[in-house]
């Protein structure tokens, strides 16, 4: 939630080491020639915005309650904590993502774990030609979805996992931790069908069939409800983005041999529009 909107020339560095000995998560970055600061939890906006107030206008002095230029790592703890509270199905999201990356990896270089085996879109150990509606008659529903946690190297998991955080936590913030599952699995579900019909290769995976229908979702989303703030992505990391999209499509990374799955991109991307038109209407205070 945003709380501080100031201008540039404002140094809010002692007020930010104010708000980490206080445990208050929260980020301060740069928008349209202005400072924001946003805090992570809604129920702390009251408290911040009153404290800065009181700040600026000199009735309490700051300097003797923050003496360090990082948080502890007890507060680094307590953050974790707080998200895991705040955002249960976008950290189980990224943990399984996490836990089944030891065992992905190494399909890149040909090798096919138990565990990888189990999540591919279809089973590879069986014979016959590879369909994807095999996975109804061998009852492995669970295949339609489970690609989107393999992933094939460190910068595909990192990247892949910093979007889909900072996408997701507005998605299950503002329309709740259910509707937030039932999105991820939509676009989880339709960009691997996107992939696997377009390019019948079964060996793909990642998150960033998901990632780009948050971006599709919040996009649309930010059109139906301009009020809500958390809709609101900073310009530069939204066409940043489309940009990825557009130029990963023209194949120009096979040059350097690396395969994308484009068509999971742009279901994903097509899919989440569409998912956020169907999005009850939600007013968070």
């Amino acid at each position: 939630m945003r709380v501080i909107k100031t201008s540039l020339e404002e140094d809010l560095s002692l007020f930010s080491r104010y708000l980490w000995q206080r445990q208050v998560v929260h980020r301060i970055f740069e928008e349209r020639g202005q400072q924001i600061l946003e805090v992570a939890d809604a129920s702390n906006v009251e408290q911040v915005a009153q404290t800065y107030e009181a700040w600026r206008s000199g009735k309490i002095q700051l300097s003797s309650e923050a003496t360090d230029d990082k948080p502890s790592a007890a507060t680094g703890f307590t953050r974790i904590l707080r998200i895991w509270r705040d955002l249960p199905a976008l950290s189980v999201l990224l943990a399984l993502a996490i836990l089944v990356y030891p065992f992905s990896r190494v399909v890149s270089a040909g090798e096919l774990t138990a565990v990888a085996g189990l999540l591919t879109i279809v089973d590879l150990t069986q014979p016959g030609p590879l369909v994807w509606h095999s996975v109804f008659t061998t009852l492995e529903l669970w295949r339609l979805l489970t690609p989107i946690f393999l992933h094939f190297s460190v910068i595909h998991i990192a990247f892949n996992c910093v979007v889909v955080f900072e996408l997701g936590r507005r998605v299950e913030t503002v329309n709740g931790t259910m509707w937030f599952c039932a999105v991820v699995v939509v676009l989880g579900v339709l960009s691997n069908l996107g992939q696997f019909l377009l390019n019948p290769s079964p060996l793909f995976g990642g998150l960033s069939g998901v990632a780009y229908g948050l971006l599709g979702y919040i996009l649309v989303s930010s059109k139906r409800f301009p009020a809500e703030t958390l809709w609101q992505l900073r310009p530069g990391f939204a066409i940043s983005l489309l940009i990825f999209l557009v130029l990963f499509t023209t194949g120009v990374t096979e040059f350097f041999g690396l395969a994308v799955a484009n068509a999971a991109h742009w279901s994903g991307l097509v899919a989440g529009c569409a998912m956020a038109l169907l999005a009850p209407a939600v007013e968070r205070r």
